[in-house]
């Protein structure tokens, strides 16, 4: 995955880095106003080919996860992909899969953070969603959401609910 995280200073965002009189003048030419920003780390653009590809196995996970890379988790999981594939076939592509998430902080569950994140079937008139997942902010575990016992491991998941019959036909 390539991202390039580029810094841009803010004076070059704004055509230069000249400051003006708080007075203003009918003969100057007026400029937009701008805010300053106090931190800079909030000035910066993201490139990327694939937003939503997971971290490289190689790298080091970062403490938090940005949802995103939780999206990006869940995306990689063999069941949503066979999923994915089973939805825009049987749809013959009239339908497709999503993975949305449905908060912009985590969400606690026994005193850990997680991402909560969603798969659904997107239809034309509604979503339909299949199944609901959490990710914990470190990516070390994913919980998935069982409406009788509240969330269990994903090994839990995988072998009472067999997600994978679901599309067996």
């Amino acid at each position: 995955m390539k991202i390039l995280f580029i810094l841009i200073p803010l004076c070059f965002c704004l055509g230069g880095c000249s400051e003006q009189s708080e007075t203003t003048s009918s003969t100057k030419s007026e400029r937009p106003g701008v805010d300053l920003v106090e931190k800079p780390e909030a000035v910066a653009a993201v490139v990327s080919e694939n937003p939503v590809e997971p971290p490289n196995k190689s790298e080091a996970i970062p403490t938090e996860l940005a949802v995103d890379n939780a999206v990006a988790l869940i995306f990689e999981l063999p069941e949503i992909k066979a999923w994915s594939d089973y939805i825009d076939q049987k749809s013959q592509g009239k339908v497709h899969a999503a993975i949305l998430t449905r908060a912009k902080e985590p969400q606690d569950i026994d005193g850990k953070q997680y991402w909560p994140v969603d798969f659904f079937e997107s239809q034309d008139t509604h979503m339909h969603r299949w199944e609901s997942f959490w990710v914990r902010i470190d990516g070390k575990e994913i919980l998935v959401e069982d409406l009788a016992d509240g969330p269990i491991s994903l090994q839990d998941w995988r072998d009472q609910k067999k997600p994978l019959e679901r599309i067996k036909s």
